[in-house]
């Protein structure tokens, strides 16, 4: 093709794009949820989010819809609440989830068009949905969804600000911005948090540049609105919790809780075994505790935790051999997945698109090494989940496209995707071989937790049917993460169970003891025909040893059914002839 007749091609669909560009931004990435919802189905990442799923429809408490979600804003609980009264069979949770990710991705792909519209935009837009979109979408989860509509609000004050100071004022995206951050810090404040901190030093790369052109006065208002939404917002939600006795003593509880468990693993040794004993807790009670096993209330109480904590806290852990083999793991394991690799090439593939020696190459190397540091600082001092580390990589990956693709110098100035150096024209091919091998891993991802997800359902009816009436105590890798986001969850309606996942303690878990007639899950499972517990073959070592401890004498645990990926028995001082349900 000639050069003439290249430019009145482009330019065609610059024209088309011109005057609607919200619009056409909405339909491609309609376009795209609906192929994606075509050839996979999307799958929770974590089992919070389904469990906060069966507390908003009501069908994993005993009081019916509750908006203590917990981790999720108030508001938000309460607005769902209502819309499962009105309609309990339609999956509400989910929904809200995968629409903030389809709005994400709209706003998202708006502000890369506000810039700029040509081929190479749509190619890297579209590379950013396969590789690090679908991802989210295979990996539901509250706190990547809370990170990902927040960046599209920062992400419309940053082209706002460019586009101001071009003398193009679009007034709507700095309310528009204003309103996703506040939106994020309701779906998970932490995740807010975290994406400002990220943001940093392309936010003040930015304003640096654009400073001496900057009208502050017209960023005041939507400035406003989203301090004092965010920080109302959760004001709010504090104060609905202080306002409950029972939950304002469970948040305490779980304030002191929560870094034991999800933090570095502090090793049982020589140096340690001091503070061990001074709480009075086994190699054994260390371990169940760290697996969300604390339903000893007087062995785990909060006096305990916080002399543990203050004394963790003197600890030397960076000289221990233990620490640092995990510290190690952790890193190999977020090094496995592949949209590390893919994210990771992208973002030097797409740097290399903008001009050498610009602005807008600092930024991105200088964020990438931002995000390096937080993630060295999560993995020593903390710990880096999938979930963080991969919005973490896609903030690096779309602050690339949207400052370096839409340049108007650089090789992105062209527009020309496959009209570069022989370099370039290969790393883009291997950047579409790259997100087709991804793509079919989530596809062949997406099938197989499907396929756990229709087991479940028929363990969970089946156990209603042969077992009716009974109580199953289960620990927290019982599937229930097998829920799908478009799930109702209706088939546990009935379904009679406490879950250790962390909530032990708090008023739903009370009251579910209290409707189920149990005063001491533990102290009543040993020998019980009415209460069942539920573990995994993994797990079951551990969990012999720390109830052997507990209850002082040998434990019989009598196999009473197989599911998927879990295994219900009768605790007993005696072995009993097995009684598996057909299945």
């Amino acid at each position: 093709m000639s050069e003439a007749q290249h430019q009145p091609e482009s330019a065609g669909l610059a024209n088309r794009l011109e005057n609607s560009p919200a619009l056409w931004a909405a339909g491609i990435v309609l376009c795209l949820f609906g192929l994606t919802f075509l050839i996979l189905t999307p799958v929770y990442d974590t089992n919070d989010d389904p469990v906060m799923g069966l507390v908003a429809s009501g069908y994993g408490t005993v009081v019916g819809p509750d908006e203590h979600l917990l981790y999720t804003n108030v508001l938000i609980g309460l607005l769902l609440k209502h819309l499962y009264m009105l309609a309990p069979l339609i999956p509400w949770y989910g929904g809200y989830l995968l629409l903030a990710q389809f709005v994400a991705h709209w706003l998202l792909l708006y502000s890369m068009l506000l810039l700029k519209r040509n081929r190479l935009i749509l190619f890297s837009y579209l590379m950013f949905y396969v590789g690090a979109g679908v991802y989210f979408l295979v990996h539901v989860q509250f706190t990547s969804t809370a990170f990902l509509i927040g960046l599209a609000g920062l992400s419309l004050i940053m082209v706002s600000l460019m586009l101001d100071c071009r003398e193009r004022h679009r007034p709507w995206l700095k309310w528009g911005g204003a309103c996703c951050l506040i939106f994020a810090s309701l779906v998970r404040f932490q995740s807010l948090q975290m994406l400002v901190l990220t943001s940093l030093p392309m936010l003040l790369l930015l304003f640096y540049q654009y400073f001496s052109s900057l009208k502050i006065k017209v960023y005041l208002l939507p400035a406003a609105l989203a301090v004092f939404g965010v920080l109302g917002g959760h004001y709010y939600d504090a104060q609905y919790y202080q306002q409950d006795e029972e939950w304002s003593e469970f948040l305490t509880y779980h304030a002191a809780l929560a870094p034991l468990i999800n933090d570095i693993e502090i090793p049982y040794n020589e140096q340690t075994q001091e503070i061990f004993a001074d709480v009075n807790w086994s190699r054994s009670d260390y371990r169940a505790f760290r697996e969300w096993v604390y339903l000893d209330q007087e062995k785990f109480s909060l006096d305990r935790l916080q002399r543990f904590q203050q004394q963790v806290d003197t600890l030397p852990l960076s000289q221990m051999p233990e620490v640092t083999a995990s510290r190690k793991q952790a890193v190999r394991h977020a090094l496995t997945r592949p949209v590390t690799y893919f994210s990771l090439f992208a973002t030097l593939l797409f740097t290399y698109l903008g001009q050498k020696g610009s602005w807008q190459r600092k930024s991105i190397k200088w964020t990438v090494l931002w995000c390096v540091l937080i993630m060295a600082y999560l993995v020593v001092y903390k710990k880096l989940p999938d979930r963080v580390f991969a919005c973490l990589i896609a903030l690096c990956y779309y602050f690339t496209l949207l400052m370096n693709v839409t340049g108007k110098e650089g090789l992105a100035a062209t527009g020309r995707i496959f009209r570069g150096p022989l370099l370039l024209k290969t790393g883009m091919v291997i950047l579409i071989l790259l997100s087709s091998a991804m793509l079919l891993g989530y596809v062949s991802w997406s099938d197989r937790i499907v396929k756990r997800n229709t087991r479940l359902k028929q363990d969970v009816q089946l156990l209603k049917e042969k077992l009716p009436d009974k109580v199953f105590v289960a620990i927290w890798t019982f599937p229930i993460d097998r829920f799908l986001p478009l799930d109702n969850q209706s088939v546990f309606k009935d379904f009679k169970y406490l879950f250790l996942n962390g909530c032990q303690g708090s008023p739903l878990f009370q009251k579910k003891m209290k409707a189920f007639q149990i005063e001491s899950p533990l102290d009543e499972l040993l020998g019980s025909r009415q209460i069942f517990f539920i573990s995994h073959p993994e797990m079951d070592s551990m969990l012999r040893e720390y109830l052997k401890e507990y209850y002082g004498s040998e434990v019989f645990w009598n196999q009473l059914y197989v599911g998927g990926n879990f295994v219900i028995y009768q605790l007993g001082t005696e072995e009993l002839p097995s009684k598996v349900p057909e299945n």
